[in-house]
C-alpha cells in the first residue's frame, strides 16, 4: 500500500513538473531541466537510504549539494566585493558592443544622435531593439501592452522584491524609450 501511495505521488508530482515545463517561457526551460534532475536524485539518493540500500552519508551529500549550489549563487549575489567584479565585466562588455555599433553604423553611412536618449554615465546606452527584448514586446506594441510588460517586469524585479537597482533601471529605461518611439 505504501508503495501504491508513494508512486501516485511521484506520478502527480512528475504531471505538475511536465506542465509547469511546457508553459514556461523557452529560457526558463534549461534551468527547470536542470532543478528537475537534482530534485529526483535527491529523492532518489533519499529514497535509497531509507531503504537501506545507499549508506546515509551518500546521501545526505546527494541533498546538501544542490542547496550548497544555491546558497552560492544567492550569497554571490550579495556579497559586495563580487558585485564589483560583475559590473566592471558587464561595463566593459557594454561598451564593446557599443564601439561595434557605432562602427557599423559609420560604415553605413548612419549618424547616432546621443541627446537623443538620456542615460546614466556607467549604464550602456539603450536601442529600441534591446528595450523591445527587456520588456519582451512586439515592434508593433500599443502603449497598454507596453505599460502592462513594464508593470510585470518592476514588480518582479524591484529593488524593494528582491531585485537591483540596475535592472529596475534598465526596465524602467526600456519603458521610457518604447514610449517616447509611440509619441513620435
Amino acid at each position: 500500500m505504501g508503495r501504491m501511495i508513494l508512486l501516485i505521488a511521484v506520478g502527480i508530482f512528475a504531471w505538475l513538473a511536465i506542465q509547469q515545463f511546457k508553459y514556461s517561457p523557452p529560457e526558463r526551460r534549461r534551468k527547470l531541466l536542470v532543478q528537475y534532475v537534482l530534485i529526483a536524485l535527491a529523492v532518489a539518493a533519499v529514497l535509497l537510504a531509507v531503504t537501506g540500500r545507499l549508506h546515509w552519508v551518500g546521501a545526505a551529500v546527494a541533498v546538501v549539494l544542490p542547496l550548497i549550489n544555491r546558497l552560492w549563487r544567492t550569497f554571490g549575489r550579495h556579497l559586495p566585493w563580487i558585485a564589483p567584479l560583475i559590473a566592471k565585466h558587464a561595463q566593459a562588455k557594454a561598451e564593446k558592443e557599443r564601439a561595434e555599433k557605432e562602427k557599423a553604423s559609420r560604415a553605413n553611412g548612419e549618424s547616432q544622435n546621443a541627446e537623443s536618449q538620456p542615460h546614466r554615465a556607467h549604464e550602456p546606452q539603450l536601442t529600441i531593439e534591446e528595450a523591445r527584448k527587456i520588456l519582451s514586446v512586439p515592434a508593433h506594441a500599443t502603449r497598454d501592452e507596453i505599460i502592462g510588460a513594464h508593470r510585470k517586469l518592476i514588480q518582479k524585479f524591484h529593488p524593494d522584491r528582491g531585485g537591483n537597482d540596475y535592472l529596475a533601471s534598465r526596465i524602467n529605461a526600456a519603458k521610457a524609450l518604447l514610449l517616447k518611439q509611440l509619441e513620435k
